[in-house]
């Protein structure tokens, strides 16, 4: 790499620049007043996800973000995808595959991120993030909650790189109802409605979305077999989500759906203009809190349940003449009880623990290459073959169970100094124990200044894919363990005055025990990583209707086994202008640096928005302002993957 790469060399001198443009506003008290109120309300924001216990910002013993439902009405942002690239250390990936979206923190693999919705887990067993996942619409979204870094201690499995905690408009919390419609490039229609009310005692919300899209549709120069066509990536999406809250309860009943979904290219990067997939997740959720429930303790209970399920429509053609038709359904179930003890003097002590299943209850697959059930070569040309119920589908039914337990402390040890210590131990019925602890301390180090300094150990179970399923591309290992991970964290937090602050972290992530295939394949614990970054952010109220961000991530070192597939830095900068009574304007600029065999590119996104009133409310974007020719690593396709080009969209939205 340059020693002083052109991302780097531009946000530092953005950073530099809004510093000393700071400075002369500390003598202007009268503006100091009017600005502090938005930066003091940020810092004593409070939060959940770093302890599962109400902390502010500033203290949470965990390097956290927060995205408002305000901040991704500015951006005009559609998706939790488009929400989370302004976020230091987030890179979000396409697949080539169905140009399926994969989270990344800090040069892991999109495995090591755990995303959850209201505090449960998206990940399936097979297909990790979902075979066809899209995102979350932003119309849901109240807020997003986000630890860089490990979250295992608390959360189990898969929180080795970072937690994504997204919250949603839920009974009680819906202020206002609201009916919106989007339309834009690539045929894309979107609309949705929003509703709070009240009914016989308990709190009622509801959101709705309906979408569909053409997708970017990127011309694929030379696929796997050196052909050229178009990739289609259109889908139809619902997401339908029911709540009640009466006192201490609260249930939540949520859908999410796609339909007429296209693939694109398959798992080979062979073209496929055949398939129209579909899928269906349903989570229900009883949860009932209590913060007095007796005189030192409060308590948490809830009881979840999931179930999901996949089909491949016409099948996939995974190359020319050759189907695979595939249908797959799972299903969960989920118990946690836990308490906040504060008894003891200084110190906040949760104990909680809980048990699951995780059923792979239904496989069905017939193909016409490949093997039959009885083991013998399928001849080419063959009608469709059925693998349902034989050691050739492309996976096993299986249950798994898991059993868990998790003692946390926040220990007040003066008036500056607080210590958070904590583990978990989770037994798996298919791989055995495993125990992860964490620590950090988090010191006031003055009135402007916050320092934490954190540790944690973090596994990912390996998934039923890599356990068990045969796909065209990969072969399963039966006897995979866990990878495994520890993280230190020290972070400074300094407000340089009421209207500017800035952040830095400094990590080290080594990760072990590695799941990748090898040339033929299949599955094996084979590989270290080791990586050191800085991340680095920055926002300052320049102005009471003007607002400047920016952040740069970057891995100063790396020893990986793997190439990389993600970049080695990323940056972004912000500005929110309200420049008129009624109209704002955002402009973004996502800065992303090299990759293996790709060079950096910028993508730059503007944002109109206008309220006519109370009650209505209109926006225009423009995605790749400056319609650059991005693209994602792919190893199938020699010229990679393209990203969507230039593209416009419109919106409005009425309140009632």
């Amino acid at each position: 790499m340059d020693k002083k790469p052109a991302v780097t060399l531009a946000v530092t001198q953005f950073l530099m620049a809004c510093l000393v443009l700071s400075l002369p506003a500390q003598a202007e008290t009268e503006l100091d007043r009017l600005l502090a109120l938005s930066m003091e309300d940020l810092l004593s924001l409070k939060i959940r996800i770093s302890t599962n216990t109400e902390q502010t910002l500033s203290k949470a013993p965990s390097v956290v973000s927060v995205i408002t439902a305000e901040d991704i009405r500015a951006t005009g942002a559609t998706n939790l995808t488009e929400v989370l690239q302004s976020v230091p250390g987030i890179y979000v990936r396409a697949n080539l595959f169905a140009f399926r979206p994969q989270v990344t923190f800090r040069g892991a693999a999109g495995t090591h991120t755990l995303l959850m919705v209201n505090g449960e887990p998206m990940r399936d067993l097979v297909w990790s993030s979902g075979a066809f996942w899209k995102g979350l619409p932003a119309s849901m979204i109240e807020r997003v909650e986000i630890i860089r870094g490990p979250g295992t201690a608390l959360f189990g499995s898969d929180a080795s790189a970072g937690v994504i905690n997204v919250i949603t408009r839920t009974a009680g919390r819906i202020e206002e109802s609201e009916a919106g419609l989007r339309v834009g490039s690539f045929d894309t229609q979107a609309g949705w409605v929003r509703h709070g009310g009240s009914w016989n005692g308990f709190d009622i919300g509801l959101t709705a979305e309906l979408s569909r899209t053409d997708g970017h549709a990127p011309f694929i120069s030379r696929d796997g077999l050196a052909a050229s066509g178009t990739a289609g990536y259109g889908w139809q999406g619902q997401d339908i989500r029911f709540s009640m809250a009466n006192q201490n309860w609260r249930l939540l009943a949520d859908y999410m759906g796609h339909r007429n979904l296209e693939t694109g290219l398959s798992g080979f990067g062979v073209l496929d203009p055949l398939t129209q997939a579909r899928d269906n997740r349903f989570d229900v959720a009883l949860l009932f809190n209590d913060e007095t429930f007796s005189r030192d303790w409060s308590l948490n209970a809830e009881l979840r349940y999931s179930h999901l399920d996949y089909s491949s429509g016409e099948g996939f053609q995974e190359r020319p003449g050759q189907l695979n038709h595939m249908q797959s359904s799972e299903r969960g179930l989920r118990a946690e009880v836990s308490g906040l003890y504060t008894g003891i003097q200084r110190h906040a002590i949760r104990l909680g623990g809980g048990y699951g299943t995780k059923d792979l209850y239904r496989v069905e697959q017939q193909v016409n290459f490949g093997i039959d059930r009885n083991g013998d070569p399928i001849p080419p040309g063959s009608s469709l073959v059925d693998l349902t119920d034989s050691p050739y589908a492309f996976a096993p039914e299986e249950v798994r169970q898991i059993s868990y337990l998790y003692l946390q402390d926040i220990w007040n040890l003066a008036p500056d100094w607080e210590l958070t210590a904590g583990a978990r131990y989770d037994h798996y019925s298919d791989f055995g124990d495993t125990l992860n602890p964490r620590l950090a301390l988090v010191w006031q180090s003055s009135e402007r200044l916050t320092t934490k300094l954190m540790y944690g150990q973090a596994f990912r179970a390996p998934s039923y894919l890599e356990l068990y399923a045969q796909t065209a591309a990969t072969t399963p290992n039966p006897d995979l363990t866990p990878e495994r991970s520890n993280t230190w964290d020290l972070s400074f937090n300094y407000a340089a005055a009421k209207s500017f602050k800035l952040g830095l972290v400094l990590y080290q992530f080594k990760q072990t025990n590695l799941i990748a295939h090898d040339g033929a394949g299949k599955f094996h614990n084979s590989g270290n990583r080791t990586s050191r970054g800085v991340e680095l952010e920055t926002q300052w109220q320049a102005a009471k209707t003007l607002r400047l961000a920016g952040n740069l991530a970057h891995i100063v070192e790396s020893d990986a086994t793997f190439p990389k597939s993600v970049p080695w830095e990323k940056a972004y900068l912000r500005a929110d202008w309200a420049f008129s009574p009624g109209w704002s304007w955002n402009l973004q600029a996502n800065m992303i640096g090299k990759r293996a065999g790709l060079s950096a590119y910028n993508l730059v996104d503007t944002t109109l928005h206008y309220s006519a009133d109370k009650d209505w409310d209109f926006s225009a974007s423009i995605r790749n302002l400056f319609d650059a020719d991005a693209r994602e690593f792919s190893s199938p396709l020699p010229d990679r993957l393209p990203l969507p080009e230039r593209s416009f969209y419109l919106e409005a939205k009425y309140a009632f």
